[in-house]
């Protein structure tokens, strides 16, 4: 989880900075006009000033005496320092141009002001001139001056909702990328999670992005596919078990006849023995040996079928696969009154599985149609080519049949139609399972009081041969 505390902070840090970031330029903009405040405020008293001096000029006029512009010359050295003083702003706002046509002006206003206040004959005309472009140049720089703080006061307005115009819509693109992530995990969960339920990992390694959380969903479905992977070998090996439980009587029959035999030969033996020619006597363990054998073949069947081992994936006939488990059903379904009927073409192909397990889904669904037909009926097991390069088994019988509701949750585990004790609802997920593994599906048709019919595509051998490795990969 480091990684995602680093981007927790990573993102408050940025988150700050763009704060601080704003905050700072809107202080910025209010102390700026603050400032410009104040300057404006000195624009305002030289324009004072100004107008002052122009009045002292304009009663010049009508009473022309000396004495009356020495007030207006102090006016205008006060001008002339606030000028100076404003040097700066007035070059920032006017250039430096403006600024020196202005302290021109004043000079020369100045000049032809301290002639007429020492009573010497002036240019009233040109004073009258000069006074009015100071007064123009005084009002020039302050509607200047008012037009930039006008423009800071609205960026000063328009900055809170720049900034909350960025912070929507950095919450919306955060929130959308996101937003695409969590729904891209929920994705990856929804597929993981239905691949898991129907036996297909390969969903899990189809994760769309490599961070930590990813990661952290993708090891936990790799521990849980792992496990129940684990389990479901435990499954089926305890299913082993049960079948074998179910097979016992089957068993314990066809065992039961050569053991008779042998006794019974054995027996004459005894009794006969010095009667006995020798042809006889060599016919009569002959036959002894062969009932051995029988009983010996029915002992490794069986020991083969319940041997825990890894799956072996190889090539398989199908008249093989299917006569292998024969074996081991046949005895109880004689038993039960159960016909049994095969039907493989000779030209059938080949199909790429582990024998052990594919004898298990076959003896699973046996069984089932076993326990459907009470006082017996017909199982009949058909191979044929199907489309896609399949290998189809069709294993039908005629028992009591299934309901459309129990179709529907036919492979959901621990679902059973049987009474409590006698079932686990676990033999069809297994098989559904197994199938799937052997990159072959399954489906099934069921009419009441007609039969059943499941059918079981394997992919024949020239469709698999190349991908070998990855079946067994996914088999271990």
């Amino acid at each position: 989880m480091r990684a995602v505390k680093i981007k927790v902070l990573v993102f408050f840090i940025v988150f700050l900075g763009f704060m601080f970031l704003n905050t700072g330029s809107y202080w910025f903009n209010i102390v700026s006009l603050r400032d410009r405040l104040v300057v404006m405020d000195h624009f305002h008293d030289l324009l004072s000033d100004i107008l002052e001096i122009r009045r002292y000029e304009k009663n010049f006029l009508f009473y022309p005496e000396p004495e009356s512009l020495k007030e207006a010359v102090i006016y205008l050295d006060k001008a002339e320092g606030a000028v100076a003083v404003l040097k700066d702003n007035i070059i920032e706002i006017g250039g430096q141009d403006y600024y020196n046509k202005f302290m021109k002006n004043i000079s020369d206003y100045s000049h032809q002001l301290n002639i007429l206040s020492h009573g010497s004959k002036g240019d009233l005309l040109k004073t009258r001139n000069l006074g009015t472009e100071m007064v123009q140049s005084a009002q020039n720089l302050l509607s200047l001056k008012q037009k930039r703080i006008h423009t800071t006061l609205i960026k000063i307005q328009y900055i809170p909702i720049v900034v909350m115009l960025s912070l929507a819509l950095l919450i919306v693109i955060l929130f959308y990328w996101q937003a695409k992530k969590v729904l891209g995990r929920l994705v990856y969960v929804q597929k993981a999670a239905e691949g898991v339920a129907k036996g297909d990992y390969s969903s899990i390694d189809q994760i769309t992005s490599d961070d930590e959380i990813s990661s952290l969903m993708h090891s936990a479905f790799s521990s849980m596919a792992a496990d129940i992977e684990h389990r479901q070998n435990q499954l089926i090996e305890s299913r082993k078990l049960s079948s074998i439980g179910t097979l016992t009587s089957g068993i314990a029959h066809e065992l039961n006849n050569p053991l008779n035999n042998v006794s019974l030969t054995a027996d004459t033996m005894l009794e006969e023995f010095e009667e006995l020619e020798a042809d006889e006597a060599k016919e009569m363990l002959n036959d002894i040996i062969n009932e051995i054998g029988r009983a010996s073949e029915v002992v490794r069947n069986l020991l083969d079928f319940s041997r825990e081992s890894e799956q072996s994936i190889s090539e398989l006939g199908v008249e093989t696969l299917i006569n292998e488990t024969k074996k081991l059903v046949v005895n109880q379904l004689r038993l039960d009154k159960i016909t049994l009927n095969i039907n493989i073409p000779a030209d059938i192909p080949k199909v790429l599985g582990d024998l052990n397990s594919l004898q298990q889904v076959f003896i699973n669904l046996f069984m089932n149609a076993d326990h459907a037909m009470e006082g017996g009926g017909t199982l009949t097991v058909t191979a044929s080519s199907a489309p896609d390069n399949y290998v189809r088994f069709d294993v039908t019988d005629t028992g009591c049949g299934m309901t459309a509701e129990t179709l529907e949750r036919i492979f959901d585990p621990f679902f059973t139609t049987k009474p409590v004790g006698k079932g686990t609802g676990l033999g069809l997920s297994i098989i559904y399972g197994l199938i799937k593994k052997h990159s072959g599906f399954i489906e099934v048709q069921s009419k009441l009081e007609v039969g059943t019919t499941f059918s079981i595509y394997l992919p024949a051998v020239s469709q698999l041969e190349n991908s070998h490795g990855q079946i067994s990969s996914g088999s271990n």
